[in-house]
């Protein structure tokens, strides 16, 4: 061990103190902060919905169903599937639509309402546009996906995320949440 060198201060004999560091060499930690690790899976949704990215699904034609939405890679908890695009509505404008849907028996209707920051807004998704998300079947027991409403570009946007670790192959559902006795009346497949 190497010894300070002594120093004299009058009666006392001093010995300049040595930094750790000097006899040991630093282990930086490669850990992230939670702010971090946040901000960068906020980057990567940001990321998916400005690429209108769809990787790892395949529609298919199902019995009884009709098309439905099928894994087909591996997807992990937590980790964004695919977005519920379409038209952004005010609550108005959303009324004003389903009204106007309702009026035509052979449209139909794939409004989406959620909240962000205690007000309502609507994704119509009505329209066809080649986006999966919006053929996503409902369970209300066997739901794999789970809905986040993020801000990109300062607008708020509809994700589904994966709920549990999702294996290829696996029809994907989430629950759409209308326990509303209307809705229930004429689609009582929405009960299950």
């Amino acid at each position: 061990m190497v010894k300070a060198p002594k120093e004299s201060r009058g009666n006392e004999e001093y010995r300049p103190s040595r930094k750790l560091t000097e006899y040991f060499s630093l282990r930086k930690s490669n850990r992230k902060t939670k702010m971090q690790v946040l901000r960068e899976k906020q980057k990567s949704l940001e990321n998916y919905l400005r690429n209108e990215t769809e990787d790892g699904l395949e529609c298919r034609l199902t019995e009884n169903k009709g098309r439905s939405v099928f894994a087909t890679r591996n997807f992990e908890k937590d980790s964004f599937v695919v977005e519920y695009s379409g038209d952004f509505l005010s609550l108005l404008e959303a009324n004003q639509r389903e009204e106007h849907y309702a009026r035509d028996e052979t449209t139909g209707c794939y409004m989406y309402y959620f909240k962000y920051k205690d007000r309502t807004f609507c994704i119509d998704a009505t329209q066809e546009t080649g986006r999966l998300g919006r053929l996503i079947n409902h369970s209300r027991t066997s739901s794999n996906l789970y809905t986040k409403s993020i801000l990109v570009d300062g607008l708020p946007r509809l994700v589904l995320l994966a709920r549990h670790n999702i294996k290829k192959g696996q029809e994907l559902f989430y629950d759409y949440g209308d326990r509303s006795r209307e809705s229930i009346k004429y689609h009582p497949w929405l009960k299950e």
